[in-house]
């Protein structure tokens, strides 16, 4: 089982990647973590040349990225919400994932999805209700688009107040949920 998941967090000690690291914890398999932030992904140009190939006119290191979504059988997404939606950072790498999407000009896109996946988000303040929206829809149809199919995702609020996992025993629950799900 190839497991492939995407940090798409600035801290490399926060909540995100504690959140992240707990669910891998909980999978067997092969196992990559790809950080955004160490990426160097040129933002898309929208010159549709994946609208008849299944690739990218851009060859930097997103070449490698398709070829890992393309064998994993789990893909993750990890963010924290940057006023409402997901860092830049992976902003930029999952709007080349239009090349995916283009699937449905070029005709090739999979009727059935072959893979599972799920989310994980924190916000630093208190839930309200839109505080996830815009990051969700984008990781939802992120992982449509690859082929996956979404098993659930775990919101974590007050992450700026609460800021160690060990203290919220409800968002390890649905952690282990989630990883149940993607057995």
């Amino acid at each position: 089982m190839k497991i492939l998941a995407f940090f798409g967090g600035a801290r490399k000690n926060g909540n995100t990647l504690a959140m992240l690291n707990y669910l891998l914890d909980q999978l067997e398999g092969e196992k990559e973590i790809i950080n955004c932030y160490s990426l160097n992904v040129s933002p898309c140009t929208d010159c549709r040349y994946c609208f008849k190939h299944r690739a990218c006119s851009i060859k930097d290191e997103m070449v490698d990225i398709y070829r890992k979504v393309d064998e994993a059988d789990i893909i993750i997404f990890a963010a924290p919400t940057y006023f409402f939606g997901i860092p830049g950072k992976m902003k930029v790498m999952i709007d080349r994932f239009q090349m995916y999407w283009s699937g449905v000009k070029r005709g090739d896109l999979p009727e059935k999805f072959t893979k599972k996946g799920a989310y994980l988000m924190s916000g630093g303040g208190p839930l309200f209700d839109t505080q996830f929206t815009g990051g969700g829809l984008e990781l939802s149809e992120a992982l449509v688009v690859t082929n996956t199919k979404k098993v659930g995702a775990v919101l974590m609020d007050d992450a700026d107040i609460v800021t160690n996992l060990a203290q919220r025993p409800e968002i390890k629950e649905k952690i282990l949920e989630i990883a149940n799900l993607l057995k």
